[in-house]
């Protein structure tokens, strides 16, 4: 489900959240300790997921075309195996962005994961183990149109 909402005051808004009901419908493989890991939860895949962003942009005066955005994102727990054994805990991540548009210029500067979270974002154990997330990263851009 999505929520998109763009007010006369230069404010954008937009939500989202996600709900799956996922199972294994057919024995993939047995476990280790002989049951079948038919009925449980694909691994890798959390049930719920959310998110949230608002966005400000100055539409007259001195500062006109100048933005400020910032939003939240949920990524629930998920299994890390197909035979359920261990969950990945759900993480929650703060985003950012600034930007500024004149005539034909645009700049932007966005930052995922702002306060540089260390989360775990996945595990494979079946092969690789697990993997941290995505830290801090900050990305910029310019463009020009002619």
């Amino acid at each position: 489900m999505e929520g998109v909402a763009s007010l006369d005051t230069g404010f954008d808004f937009r939500a989202a959240y996600t709900w799956l009901d996922t199972e294994i419908t057919s024995p993939t493989s047995i476990n280790e300790d002989g049951t079948s890991n038919q009925g449980n939860t694909p691994f890798g895949v959390p049930a719920h997921a959310a998110s949230l962003w608002a966005n400000y942009t100055v539409g007259s005066g001195r500062l006109e075309g100048l933005g400020l955005g910032a939003g939240i994102r949920y990524v629930g727990s998920t299994y890390g195996d197909d035979a359920n054994s261990f969950k990945v805990p759900a993480v929650t991540l703060v985003d950012a962005a600034l930007h500024y548009k004149w005539q034909n210029a645009e700049l932007n500067l966005n930052v995922s994961n702002l306060f540089d979270k260390r989360y775990v974002a996945s595990c494979f154990a079946e092969s690789f183990g697990c993997f941290y997330g995505e830290g801090r990263r900050i990305k910029g851009s310019v463009k020009y149109t002619w």
